[in-house]
C-alpha cells in the first residue's frame, strides 16, 4: 500500500516580515539607546547645531522651551544683522562637550561672511544639555546665539560709521556735490506703545513732513511686523540749512519723534546738471537682501552718474559694528571696522558753459537739450536741460531719430564710396524709392532742386539726393561711418547715456529712410555731439566726464585727413551757403561747422510733429541743441547753439 509524506503549509509572508521588522526594530532601539549613552549626547548636540543653523527646531529636544519658542529666541536676537545684512550666520558644533554630574555643554562655532569691509565674523557660544535615562535635550536661551546676552531678550544691532566724504567738484574746483549737514527725522518704535498708536503717529509725521503718509504707514508696520520694534523708522532727511522750512517743532511733539544729526555728501545745486552727478542715499533692508550680502543697511549708495560710477572714492570705505544690546539698555560694541576717508572726483563740466546750456533751453515748452563738449579731449563741457523743472536728462539717455544731422554720416560713406564734396547729385522735388515716397523739408528753396554738389546737398539739407543714393552705400557701410564717428560705441565711465544705433539689419525702405536719420536710427544729443566732434578733431572722440578718464575708442575704420578735409569743408558750407547761414553765418570769431537737423515724429494723439536738432562747432567747442517738440532745426535749435558758442567765446574756450 502506498504511502505519502504529510507536508507542513509555509508561513505566510507578512508574519516573517513583521517578525522581522520587530527584531530590527528592538536590535536599532537598543542600539540608539546604547548609542545616546554611550556617546552622552552628541548626536542631540549635533541635531542642535543644524536646528540653529536653520532656525528650525522641529523634533529637537529642548528644556524649557517650545521648538517655536527656541525659533523666536534666535531670530529676535539675529534679525537686526540678518535685515541690514542680508546675510545668514552659518553655524556648526566644534565640541560636544564631555558629560558632568548629569550635563554637559556643547560648543558651537557661529559664522558671518558680512559685507565688505568687515567681511568673515565668528565667534564661539555654548548650550547646556541634561541627559535622563540617554535622552538628552538643549536649554535655548539668547546666550547660546551670541555669548554674555542677557538671559530674557538681550540682541544684536548693526551700526554704520562713516569718515569724511570727499566731494564732486567742476574743472574749476567748485563742489557740486559735498559733504552736508542734514537731520533724519523718523519715529523711534521703542517710545510708541501699541501699533494703532504708531500707524497714526506715522501718518502724523508724514502729514508736517509732506510725504506720501500711505506708505509711510506701511514703513512703519512692516518694521514691526519684522520684529524691529528698538529701531528707528527714517522718514524724511533734511538739510539743515532748510529745517526752518518744515514744522519741526510740531513734529517733536509726537510720540517717538526722532532727529538724529549727521552728514550726507548732497549736491549744493539739485537742480544742477540733472543726470550727471547722481544722488546717495541710505540702504534700506530691502536693498541689503536683495544684495546678496554686498550691502549694509544703512549704507551709502548712489543711483547712477558721477556718484555712482565713483561712489568708493567719494564716500571712503564705511565701517561696520555690531552692537550687543542688553534688556537693561545696555551695549557693547564687540566686532568693529573702522571707516576711512573719501576723496574729490573732478568732473569736466565748466561752470560758465553750464550756466549758458541751462540758461538757453530754461524757457522751452517741452523737453530739451543742449549738451556742450570739447572737440579735442572729448570731455563734456555742459549738459543743458529744459524747460526748467525737467528731471529726465534727454541730453544724455534720450532716444530720437537724428533727422538730417545723420547725413554727416550718410556724407562720410559716400566719401568712402568714391565721391568728393564736388561730386554732383540730383535733388528733384520728391522721390521714389523702394515704393515710399520722399520730399525736401517745406522750408527747402525751389531754386534749389535739381542737379547740385554733394557739399551743396549737404548744406542745404536735400532729402532727396541722399535717400537716392541708397543703392550706392550699403546699410553696411552706413552703420561703418556712424561707428566712425562714435555713434554706438558704449557710454562713458559716470554717465547713463545712449550713444546712438544704426540696425545693421534694415534693407529697403528702412534703409533708405536710416540715409536721412529717420528708419530706425536713434540718437542722443550726446551721440550726435559726438560725431561733430569726431570730424572737428579728425578721429573717432569717446566723450568724458571725469577729469580723469582715459578710456578710448576703436573702431574698423578711422577717419582719414582727406576725409576728414572733404567733410569739414561741407559742414562748413552749411554755416556760410546753407540752413544755418541766419543763426550762425555772422557769428565772430574762427570758423563755424555745423549741420542741422528735423525729425518727423507723431505723438500719442497721432498729431504730426517735429524734433529740431542743431549740431555745430567753433574752434574745439562743440555743441548740441535739440527740442522734443519744436520746429524746423535751424529755427528752433540754431539759436540755442549760437547762445552757448557766444558764451564759449566770452569763457575763453573756443
Amino acid at each position: 500500500m502506498a504511502t505519502s509524506a504529510r507536508r507542513s503549509r509555509p508561513r505566510a509572508p507578512w508574519i516573517v516580515g513583521v517578525a522581522a521588522l520587530a527584531v530590527i526594530a528592538l536590535v536599532v532601539g537598543g542600539l540608539l539607546v546604547w548609542r545616546a549613552r554611550a556617546d552622552g549626547g552628541r548626536a542631540e548636540a549635533e541635531a542642535f547645531a543644524e536646528a540653529l543653523d536653520s532656525g528650525d527646531f522641529s523634533g529637537v529636544p529642548l528644556t524649557g522651551s517650545t521648538a517655536g519658542e527656541a525659533a523666536a529666541i534666535r531670530e529676535h536676537v539675529t534679525a537686526s544683522v540678518v535685515a541690514a545684512t542680508g546675510v545668514e550666520p552659518t553655524v556648526a558644533l566644534t565640541d560636544a562637550g564631555e558629560v558632568e554630574d548629569g550635563d554637559r555643554t556643547a560648543t558651537y562655532t557661529w559664522t558671518w561672511d558680512l559685507p565688505k569691509p568687515m567681511g568673515t565674523w565668528t565667534y564661539e557660544t555654548t548650550a547646556t544639555f541634561s541627559g535622563d535615562d540617554g535622552t538628552w535635550s538643549a536649554t535655548m536661551l539668547p546666550n547660546v546665539v551670541y555669548p554674555g546676552l542677557d538671559d530674557d531678550s538681550g540682541s544684536l544691532d548693526v551700526e554704520i560709521t562713516r569718515g569724511t566724504s570727499g566731494s564732486v567738484t567742476d574743472r574749476e574746483g567748485n563742489a557740486l556735490v559735498a559733504p552736508t549737514d542734514v537731520i533724519d527725522v523718523g519715529l523711534d518704535l521703542s517710545r510708541i506703545a501699541g501699533n494703532e498708536d504708531a500707524a497714526g503717529t506715522a501718518r502724523e509725521l508724514a502729514g508736517l513732513l509732506g510725504i506720501d503718509a500711505d506708505s509711510y504707514e506701511q514703513k512703519v508696520k512692516d518694521a514691526q511686523d519684522a520684529g524691529e520694534t528698538a529701531s528707528i523708522v527714517p522718514a524724511l532727511t533734511i538739510r539743515a540749512s532748510a529745517k526752518g522750512q518744515y514744522p519741526l517743532d510740531k513734529a517733536a511733539a509726537l510720540p517717538g519723534y526722532s532727529a538724529v544729526e549727521g552728514t550726507l555728501p548732497l549736491a549744493a545745486d539739485r537742480s544742477y546738471a540733472p543726470g550727471v552727478l547722481g544722488t546717495f542715499r541710505e540702504a534700506t533692508a530691502t536693498d541689503a537682501e536683495e544684495s546678496g550680502g554686498e550691502i549694509v543697511e544703512g549704507e551709502l549708495i548712489s543711483s547712477g552718474g558721477v556718484t555712482a560710477a565713483r561712489r568708493d572714492q567719494i564716500v571712503g570705505t564705511e565701517g561696520l559694528q555690531i552692537i550687543a544690546r542688553g534688556v537693561n539698555g545696555s551695549s557693547e560694541v564687540v566686532e568693529e571696522s573702522e571707516p576711512t576717508d573719501g576723496t574729490d572726483v573732478q568732473i569736466t563740466l565748466d561752470p560758465d558753459l553750464q550756466e549758458a546750456a541751462t540758461a538757453a533751453v530754461a524757457g522751452q515748452d517741452s523737453p530739451s537739450a543742449v549738451i556742450a563738449m570739447s572737440a579735442s579731449t572729448g570731455q563734456v563741457l555742459a549738459t543743458g536741460l529744459g524747460p526748467s523743472g525737467q528731471s529726465y536728462p534727454v541730453g544724455l539717455v534720450g532716444q530720437y531719430a537724428p533727422g538730417s544731422t545723420f547725413k554727416m554720416a550718410t556724407a562720410l560713406a559716400l566719401l568712402r564710396t568714391g565721391d568728393t564734396p564736388d561730386t554732383q547729385v540730383d535733388c528733384p522735388a520728391t522721390a521714389s524709392v523702394d515704393g515710399r515716397s520722399y520730399k525736401n523739408a517745406d522750408s527747402f528753396e525751389s531754386s534749389l532742386v535739381g542737379s547740385m554738389s554733394l557739399a551743396e546737398a549737404i548744406a542745404h539739407s536735400c532729402n532727396t539726393a541722399m535717400v537716392l543714393q541708397s543703392g550706392n552705400v550699403s546699410q553696411d557701410a552706413l552703420v561703418d561711418a556712424a561707428t566712425t564717428l562714435g555713434i554706438g560705441q558704449d557710454a562713458p565711465e559716470g554717465l547713463d547715456a545712449f550713444m546712438g544705433s544704426v540696425d545693421p539689419e534694415d534693407t529697403g525702405s528702412e534703409h533708405t529712410a536710416d540715409l536721412i536719420g529717420q528708419g530706425k536710427v536713434l540718437a542722443s544729443p550726446l551721440a550726435m555731439a559726438t560725431a561733430l566732434a569726431s570730424i572737428s578733431s579728425g578721429s573717432t572722440v569717446h566723450p568724458r566726464i571725469l577729469m580723469d578718464d582715459d578710456a578710448t575708442t576703436d573702431v574698423p575704420t578711422p577717419l582719414t585727413e582727406q576725409e576728414t578735409s572733404d567733410m569739414s569743408t561741407m559742414l562748413a558750407r552749411t554755416v556760410t551757403d546753407g540752413t544755418l547761414t541766419s543763426q550762425l553765418g555772422d557769428l565772430s570769431g574762427g570758423e563755424v561747422i555745423g549741420k542741422t537737423g528735423t525729425a518727423e515724429w507723431t505723438d500719442e494723439n497721432g498729431e504730426a510733429k517735429l524734433h529740431s536738432w542743431v549740431v555745430a562747432a567753433q574752434g574745439d567747442v562743440v555743441v548740441c541743441a535739440f527740442v522734443e517738440d519744436g520746429g524746423y532745426g535751424a529755427t528752433t535749435a540754431g539759436p540755442l547753439v549760437r547762445q552757448v558758442l557766444e558764451a564759449a567765446q566770452s569763457a575763453g574756450l573756443e
